[in-house]
């Protein structure tokens, strides 16, 4: 084909110039040679005979232009010579280079670390063929495995429904024990999700039920990691908790489901004879839609369920799963809310572009300005203005690309960090990546911000008359020089507003995290650190569990340092589950539909002391209330209010299904706890002593409460549970504070990173303001002698210069405070205790920009006001 031979020639004279040089003057040589030799022939003298050669030939230098327009390349010839040009410019220039590549460079940098984030959450798909037919039923986490069976043979639209939970095994292998999370599921899983393992099979029918053999499917990191890639993985067996179980498959690389953190799924064990089936609701039910169902079939056909499962089960009021039927599509459950705070934050970091390309588009127009005796003489040398133009385009873009390259760097640098601080699911960060989809993206980015920061010079050089007038040169002191600044200083309006919506909302978090932090959790975290502590495999009957930790218990509470120490089956803020039904003895209305539910805590009597917690009512849990005493119970103060309003709870009595249905006296009225979140109302919740509950758990919570160094206690506690028991763990020690700030951990998350673009945004408009107001005492050094010579004080001209600097300033803080009120629903969702319109944080930014403008604007205004006379007069 013709094109590919020319684009071949084309790519060929851009790579081997010197060679079509060469061939080019063999050529003019050969016809010049030619000639000559013809006008030999006819009698002229060979000297003769080589000038009329030259002369019939014409003017070689156009000719070998002509010829270099037909090789295609001129253009690319001329964007060679125009880069080249640039960079020798911005070498010439280092202080005007330095600033302009930092300048975009930041804001190109934090463009594309933000960008590949949300790249990966919101915009990459899931490793779920057709994810888009995947929902998530409502209720998830609650779903018992009578409901779910019930539902299997009613799912109507639905190609297949699964169930499934998450729990944690232990993972024994020849050198270490680790804690390995994963699902556990109805056999259909994979048929929902439409995923084959890579080697291997699934979950068959009938594995999820009594009688199966142990089988486990796991992720390629287990694969890989754990056991060594080993090509014969299939049939081998694992130790999980202590029973061999045998792998059956392998998923292919870069699968997970439902977040990276599991790496294995087994099938469930759904025995309709045990009290689980029909009475322990933790399961979520997912389902994959037929291929012709469209969204409005989906909606009806999940809201069919609703009355379905009213005609099937009775439910309280709190666990009534007839009441709004709805499936969430898959993408939006795996990655929750993130989609909020990541537009959020993609927001401010397009501001934050915006605010550096004004400033890099100021920085060139005033170059350019300052440029115009080259830019006269290049048009009398025959230079039209789109030449120029173009050189001015071309300069721009070079620029840009360089503060790209500036930009990626930071953007790679600090990436890690970056994603540690986005306001997302820890174990989503997995999924976030700087690949070369990325790098695209910061070139594409540089390109368009370097034609954007060109359009302001190219168009004030179409508009000017003294651009490409030869000779006129000094004579835009008047009116060129004051559109430029009239230019200058609506761009550095324009940032300050952009700026303080920046600041506005990094104010507004300040205040969010601040207020969240005065909120009181019900404990005192301070000095409390806290640990995860499972029993070993070998360790499975009631008896020997409790004799595992009473025994630890009693050992960390000798440790030196430990004031108290105490043991549950959840921590507060950071574990949720455990909850069910209640029934109160004295509130014969309380049942049926109306049967509250609550929150069900094991403890030991001294866990309350080690966390801090105070008692309202009554007494606590004490040594007495061990097995075989009467049932104790502690409630905290939102049972107590709802169940026995302006009555006293000690002494009622209460039952759970969870603790076997007991009869538990309440003995004792403990203060609100925050259970599950910093803010909205508290849950209640029913304590029951260790020793008398029914409950077997492998894994409880230790909290120490401790005046140690942190590090010395962590490694006696590690070294007293695996004394007791080889197998046993101990997980996830930390820090009570931790799980606070877990807590609000996206408003932290918010606050720092708004924080910090709030901060670059102060920087790049000092920059803006700066580089304003020292450009026009530039241009005005000769106008500031002639007035100081006539009279004027140095302090009168400071005194101007950082009037007609801050003026800008004033104007583009009137228009982002009103901007900040006109946007302040977008940000609504994000605060607590702060209005949008807290009047605090408008003045505290306000303030901050004023302080930083006026500060821009001080050093050239003490420099204009440091001016000779002489001096300006001689320069002018």
């Amino acid at each position: 084909m013709r094109w590919i031979s020319d684009a071949m020639f084309r790519l060929r004279a851009l790579l081997s110039r010197r060679s079509l040089e060469r061939q080019l003057d063999e050529e003019f040589a050969f016809h010049l040679d030619m000639q000559a030799r013809k006008l030999r022939a006819e009698g002229m003298a060979p000297e003769q005979a080589a000038r009329e050669a030259g002369r019939r030939f014409g003017d070689q230098f156009r000719a070998r232009e002509q010829a270099r327009d037909r090789w295609g390349i001129t253009l690319a010839d001329q964007l060679v010579a125009d880069t080249t040009y640039a960079l020798r410019q911005f070498v010439r220039r280092p202080a005007f280079t330095i600033t302009a590549v930092l300048t975009l460079g930041i804001g190109i940098g934090t463009t594309v670390a933000i960008f590949s984030a949300v790249r990966g959450l919101m915009l990459q798909s899931l490793p779920i063929p057709a994810e888009d037919r995947v929902h998530v039923f409502w209720f998830d986490m609650s779903w018992r495995g009578e409901e779910f069976d019930f539902l299997r043979n009613r799912r109507h639209g639905f190609q297949a429904l699964a169930a499934y939970g998450t729990d944690a095994a232990r993972f024994e292998s020849p050198t270490e024990t680790q804690l390995l999370f994963n699902v556990v599921s109805s056999a259909e899983l994979f048929d929902v999700l439409g995923v084959r393992p890579l080697i291997g099979r699934g979950f068959a029918p009938g594995e999820d039920r009594p009688g199966a053999e142990p089988v486990i499917v796991i992720s390629h990191g287990v694969w890989q990691q754990e056991l060594g890639g080993d090509p014969g993985v299939i049939g081998r067996r694992l130790l999980l908790n202590g029973v061999p179980t045998t792998i059956i498959g392998v998923m292919p690389q870069g699968f997970f489901f439902p977040t990276p953190q599991f790496r294995a799924w087994r099938p469930l064990a759904l025995d309709p004879a045990t009290a689980d089936y029909a009475n322990n609701g933790w399961l979520t039910l997912i389902a994959r839609s037929r291929p012709d169902t469209d969204p409005a079939r989906v909606r009806r056909d999940v809201e069919a369920l609703g009355p379905a499962l009213g005609e099937r089960f009775t439910y309280t009021e709190a666990w009534d799963k007839t009441r709004s039927p709805s499936a969430t599509p898959l993408r939006q459950y795996v990655l929750g809310d993130t989609r909020k705070p990541l537009v959020l934050l993609m927001s401010a970091v397009a501001v934050l572009l915006l605010m550096a390309t004004a400033n890099a588009a100021a920085l060139l127009l005033a170059r350019t300005t300052d440029r115009r005796e080259e830019l006269s003489l290049r048009t009398a040398l025959g230079a039209g203005r789109g030449r120029i133009a173009r050189q001015i385009v071309t300069e721009s873009v070079t620029l840009a690309l360089v503060a790209g390259i500036a930009g990626v760097v930071m953007a790679v640098a600090t990436f890690r960090a970056l994603v540690a601080s986005l306001p997302i699911q820890d174990d989503l960060r997995e999924l976030l990546v700087l690949d070369w989809s990325s790098f695209g993206s910061a070139v594409a980015i540089a390109i368009l911000v370097g034609i954007a920061v060109a359009v302001l010079p190219v168009r004030q050089l179409v508009r000017s008359s003294d651009a490409t007038t030869p000779g006129r040169v000094r004579s835009d002191a008047g009116g060129t020089s004051g559109g430029t600044r009239r230019v200058h200083a609506l761009l550095v309006a324009g940032e300050v507003t952009l700026a303080t919506l920046l600041v506005v909302g990094a104010t507004l978090m300040i205040r969010t995290v601040d207020q969240l932090r005065s909120i009181d959790p019900g404990f005192e975290p301070s000095g409390v650190y806290t640990f995860d502590v499972l029993t070993g495999a070998a360790t499975t009957e009631p008896g020997a569990r409790r004799a595992f930790y009473r025994d630890v218990l009693d050992r960390v509470s000798q440790i030196p340092g430990v004031t108290h120490a105490g043991l549950s089956n959840r921590l507060p803020l950071r574990d949720g589950g455990w909850q069910g039904p209640v029934l109160v003895a004295d509130r014969p209305d309380l049942v049926g539909a109306s049967r509250p539910s609550s929150y069900y805590r094991v403890v030991t009597p001294d866990f309350l002391a080690a966390m801090g917690a105070a008692m309202a009512e009554g007494r606590g849990i004490e040594a007495s209330d061990r097995a075989g005493a009467p049932g104790a119970a502690l409630v905290n103060e939102a049972f107590a209010r709802r169940i026995w309003p302006g009555q006293t709870a000690v002494g009622k009595r209460v039952s759970m299904g969870m603790d076997g249905g007991r009869d538990l006296t309440v003995v004792g009225v403990i203060r609100d706890m925050r259970m599950v979140s910093m803010v909205g109302d508290n849950p209640m919740a029913v304590y029951v002593p260790v020793d008398q509950s029914v409950a077997n758990p492998d894994g409880l919570v230790l909290a120490v409460r401790h005046s140690t160094s942190p590090d010395a206690l962590v490694a006696a506690v590690r070294e007293i549970v695996r004394d007791r028991d080889s197998g046993a763990l101990v997980l996830r020690p930390a820090p009570l504070d931790r799980a606070i700030s877990a807590a609000i951990s996206e408003p932290i998350r918010l606050r720092f990173l708004l924080s910090l673009l709030g901060a670059l945004a102060l920087v790049l408009g000092a920059v803006g303001v700066y580089g304003v107001v020292a450009y026009s005492v530039a241009r005005r050094q000769a106008e500031f002698g002639i007035r100081m010579a006539l009279g004027a004080t140095p302090s009168r001209v400071r005194w101007e210069v950082m009037r007609d600097g801050l003026l800008p300033v004033a104007v583009g803080l009137c228009v982002g405070l009103v901007s900040a009120l006109g946007l302040s629903r977008l940000v609504s969702g994000f605060l607590y205790g702060v209005t949008p319109t807290d009047a605090v944080s408008l003045l505290a930014a306000a303030a901050a920009l004023l302080v930083g403008g006026a500060a821009a604007a001080l050093v050239p205004a003490a420099r204009a006001g440091r001016v000779s006379p002489r001096e300006a007069l001689a320069a002018s």
